[in-house]
């Protein structure tokens, strides 16, 4: 499917980056994505190293009176102690492995969310553009209905029709003039819509022009797809980690520290360093632990079954936007065919003005229905961009330039 070249620019597009695929957004949302991002970063930061054991320092003074008598000492102590897990069965690398994965599902959540305001604000611009074209169209169908109605006054005044016609096509001029009512709202509301996500103009901003997304890529890169996928890995590592917290685990333990004891008038007085370190094994036995484990490993089945019935989903989703995109294009091709038909009729009925045996109402009509059939090709157009770009925005958080 090929469309004509239209030269593709965007309001910022200087400070586009691959990263930061929001640009057009207001600087409200483009803050909270922003912020949203260094959230996610830094949990990735904390889940991947949160097996490291904390250093615990401490530091004490103790002062101690004797009750046989009046004598007292002082404690000094100063000291830092470690016990870090060395092995876990294996779950500090499923740790990492899932810390991992968590930072990957939560970037194309992210992604997921940029991509649909961008959708929001491409297809609130486009339909804004359409409902233009549509008012006028409307407009040449309310001068239509004009002309009908003074020619059916004409021939009631004439007595050669009926009050019935005249009603009727008063009636119709009517629904017209509610339509474009209708249309006059429907432009204010995209308007609205387009300011709630972005500052740009929807009058001026030049659009992209959208193209068929390939199937194969489609049904491979499909954002929703991809976050089912990184959320199965996700949820395969924490069901591996919660599956090692129910297995042997070996740790260090190690301290270092200083006491210095003075029981002033006795003696056995002390200062100096001590340490010491060792090894210790532990196999946890808890009563929950299978169904725990269980339940861990079912949400990861689950997940990962999910993505077959994703993938089906989407193909339906593809075919039946082709298939729409397809109505629209021979629709377009059928009106096109209707123009020739229309410039035919147009020239005969100029000839009969010309001459005098056809009214100026005839070929004003017949132009204004030439002009509201080419407002229908251009309508069509718009739809068809309208399902091109969420074909695109279920795979790019962005529009990105040429």
């Amino acid at each position: 499917m090929k469309y004509p070249v239209l030269l593709i620019l965007f309001l910022l597009s200087d400070v586009c980056r691959a990263d930061e695929p929001y640009t057009l957004l207001s600087p409200e949302k483009q803050e909270m994505l922003r912020l949203e991002r260094e959230a996610y970063e830094a949990e990735h930061e904390k889940l991947r190293t949160n097996w490291i054991a904390p250093l615990n320092l401490s530091g004490t003074y103790d002062y101690d009176r004797s009750a046989q008598g009046e004598f007292f000492s002082t404690t000094e102590t100063v000291s830092g102690s470690i016990t870090q897990d060395v092995f876990r069965s294996g779950g500090i690398t499923y740790q990492i492995a899932y810390a991992d994965a968590k930072k990957e599902r939560e970037s194309l959540s992210r992604q997921k969310e940029i991509a649909l305001l961008n959708r929001q604000l491409f297809v609130s611009i486009l339909e804004y553009r359409k409902a233009l074209f549509e008012k006028e169209q409307t407009a040449l169908k309310l001068k239509n209905k004009e002309i009908e109605v003074a020619i059916k006054r004409h021939l009631f005044d004439a007595g050669k029709a009926d009050i019935t016609e005249l009603n009727n096509a008063l009636m119709e001029k009517s629904a017209e003039l509610k339509s474009l009512a209708a249309i006059e709202y429907s432009i204010a509301e995209q308007r609205y819509e387009i300011a709630k996500i972005s500052d740009v103009a929807a009058d001026s901003f030049e659009l992209p022009r959208f193209e068929l997304i390939d199937r194969k890529a489609y049904l491979d890169e499909e954002l929703d797809l991809r976050y089912t996928r990184a959320n199965t890995q996700t949820q395969r590592y924490a069901y591996e980690v919660t599956a090692s917290d129910y297995l042997p685990s070996i740790a260090l333990n190690a301290a270092l520290g200083y006491r210095r004891y003075d029981p002033k008038e006795r003696t056995g007085d002390y200062d100096g360093h001590y340490y010491n370190t060792g090894i210790s094994l532990t196999l946890p036995l808890s009563y929950n632990a299978s169904s725990t484990v269980q339940e861990a490993r079912a949400l990861y089945l689950k997940e990962a079954a999910s993505v077959a019935d994703k993938r089906r989903s989407l193909e339906g989703s593809y075919a039946q936007a082709v298939e729409k995109i397809k109505s629209f294009e021979e629709t377009i091709a059928l009106i096109r065919r209707n123009l020739s038909l229309y410039d035919d009729l147009i020239g005969a009925i100029r000839s009969g003005v010309e001459a005098g045996t056809k009214t100026g109402y005839d070929l004003q009509t017949l132009q204004n229905s030439r002009s509201i059939e080419e407002f229908d090709i251009r309508i069509y157009e718009i739809d068809i961009q309208i399902e091109l770009a969420k074909l695109h925005f279920a795979l790019n958080p962005s529009k990105e330039l040429p």
